[in-house]
């Protein structure tokens, strides 16, 4: 949005240039330090996701809450390709007419009842960014903007992400419907990776953005138009497609999709700057790219290490008697490794999610399943509980002891009574005779 805009090839058509129960006693592993490898970069916030594992590589105020711009589309985008199909017929809309940035109304003489496939209308968002063919989306699906921009917020909500609001579905910062509107969309560079990788998961999402040779070509009406991509590093270093997006607030943004060796990752760059050449945020999402695809992961808790206690509960004579609460410390039975970062460490954590919290029966357990989870991404591992069966008796010996002597008390009672009553019988049989 608010890029330069040129006719190319006149007489043929018209081009246009594209520029993310409970073990108490948890503390967080912060940062000691940050790897000296990590890449410096204009960005304000970036991140590195795995696509298929979700692991967060490398990351740069992961968290921070900030305008996404027309990376806003991939969401928009999703929704619509789970809507509807690629052959479906769109007609444009007064909504759609109304938008005048970046919009293909720019460039041809679209009139309102104009016919475009739905699968041009997601070339014209995804490659060109055309802002009123997003909105052209939103009409289609919810039949409203406002109903529309309700179910981008929903699937933020269903996809766990509490710092991603939305308020249109293209991601200007100046509302084209309601100028005098100061609401402006915001995430963070975790929340969108997590929304680029559902919408990478889309087939015809994937497609769309994915490397073409030659011109790529939309049709509107009787009218026909040229697009090339936005993204200067489709097709290099093992870049597969991804979404520009530039605004006042936003700055310059990027998310991109990389596969090397087989193994594909997310990356988003936000608030970079455009500079000179409009490349910054390229030069950025390369970088990161290169760390991620070269970085090893580190040690996060060693074996033998105290991870954590767990609060455990049971009843002093296993069966029966009052209940009472122990807490039992874990001792990590394998290395967990992670990519260590900003992210990792201020959200990794080990917990135990297990619904048995018998101490009788966890007492002596060498091969308690915990979970590893920072983000998407968990995994299963291995903890003993410091506790034995011992433990617990020597915890209630003086119960025990005291239980003992009520015991034998109430036998000798009961002895007692005993031998009362047959000396009471003996000398009622003596009185008869």
């Amino acid at each position: 949005m608010r890029r330069k805009h040129f006719l190319r090839n006149l007489s043929l058509a018209l081009a246009i240039s594209l520029t993310t129960p409970f073990i108490s006693s948890f503390t967080s592993i912060k940062a000691e330090e940050i790897s000296i490898n990590e890449p410096e970069i204009i960005g304000e916030a970036a991140i590195t996701m795995d696509i298929e594992t979700g692991e967060v590589i490398y990351s740069k105020n992961a968290d921070a809450i900030m305008s996404p711009a027309s990376t806003t589309k991939l969401m928009t985008s999703l929704l619509f390709a789970e809507n509807k199909n690629k052959s479906d017929i769109i007609s444009y809309t007064e909504t759609a007419k109304k938008i005048t940035e970046t919009s293909l109304n720019n460039f041809i003489n679209a009139k309102v009842g104009d016919r475009i496939s739905a699968d041009d209308v997601m070339k014209a968002v995804m490659i060109y960014s055309a802002n009123d063919t997003a909105y052209l989306m939103a009409e289609n699906v919810a039949g409203t903007v406002d109903e529309f921009v309700k179910m981008m917020n929903e699937k933020a909500q269903a996809l766990g992400l509490k710092n991603t609001k939305f308020y249109n579905p293209s991601g200007l910062e100046i509302d084209p419907l309601n100028p005098s509107n100061t609401n402006i969309n915001q995430t963070t560079a975790y929340d969108l990776a997590v929304i680029a990788i559902e919408a990478f998961k889309n087939d015809w999402i994937r497609e769309t953005i994915a490397p073409k040779s030659g011109n790529i070509s939309i049709a509107l009406g009787n009218q026909t138009m040229l697009i090339e991509f936005r993204n200067k590093v489709i097709g290099k270093n093992g870049n597969i497609g991804g979404k520009t997006g530039t605004e006042e607030q936003a700055g310059h943004c990027f998310v991109g999709f990389y596969e090397r060796n087989g193994r594909q990752l997310v990356t988003v760059v936000l608030k970079s700057e455009y500079g000179l050449d409009g490349l910054n945020v390229f030069k950025d999402t390369e970088k990161i790219a290169d760390y991620s695809y070269s970085t090893d992961k580190q040690i996060y808790k060693n074996a033998g290490e105290e991870i954590g206690t767990i609060d455990l509960t049971y009843k002093s004579f296993r069966f029966f008697g009052p209940e009472k609460t122990v807490t039992a410390p874990l001792i990590l039975n394998t290395d967990v490794n992670y990519y260590k970062n900003s992210y990792n460490d201020e959200h990794a954590s080990i917990s135990y999610n297990g619904e048995e919290k018998n101490a009788w029966k966890l007492a002596g357990e060498d091969d308690l399943k915990l979970t590893y989870s920072s983000g998407l991404y968990s995994e299963e591992v291995s903890a003993s509980v410091k506790l034995s069966a011992f433990d617990l008796i020597k915890a209630n010996i003086a119960l025990y002891l005291l239980a003992l002597l009520i015991i034998v008390i109430t036998i000798a009672l009961i002895i007692f009574i005993i031998k009362i009553v047959n000396i009471r019988k003996r000398r009622r049989r003596r009185r008869r005779y």
